[in-house]
């Protein structure tokens, strides 16, 4: 009986320690991330979504378009803000990043919704017409 209880405790000693090892390697292989993202004449963009790729891990850019994330160390962010190209950056052998945003020309075709129809944006800006109040009637 003594032998047997020797063996059960060197196994639970050896899945314990084996425990902590895949704990250990796994929060090693995380790493933080900082950078800065701007638009294309290098102002800041704040309140960009940066996001870990894959996962719900993510945050926004601060008023100095700052951030910093804990992601995985081969991971991808993916930058987005309204009015710019998403773009993804692999982190892989970096820890200080600077991402410069694009301008999205496909916004200009946006379709708005005004009152009971829609027009496009670029139509939006044109002439205004008027309506009378007895034209309500009809």
């Amino acid at each position: 009986m003594k032998r047997t209880r020797l063996n059960f405790m060197t196994r639970v000693v050896m899945i314990a320690l084996l425990f902590f090892v895949v704990v250990v390697n796994a929060a090693a292989q995380r790493k933080t991330v900082t950078g800065i993202v701007t638009d294309e004449t290098g102002e800041p963009v704040i309140g960009a979504s940066i996001l870990e790729k894959g996962t719900t891990n993510g945050m926004m850019t601060n008023f100095n378009g700052e951030f910093s994330l804990d992601i995985a160390s081969n991971g991808t962010l993916v930058v987005s803000y309204v009015g710019y190209k998403t773009q993804e950056v692999p982190v892989a052998g970096k820890s200080r990043i600077t991402i410069s945003l694009e301008e999205d020309s496909q916004l200009l075709r946006e379709v708005v919704a005004i009152g009971y129809g829609s027009q496009t944006k670029k139509e939006l800006t044109g002439a205004v017409s008027s309506i009378k109040p007895e034209s309500f009637n009809k």
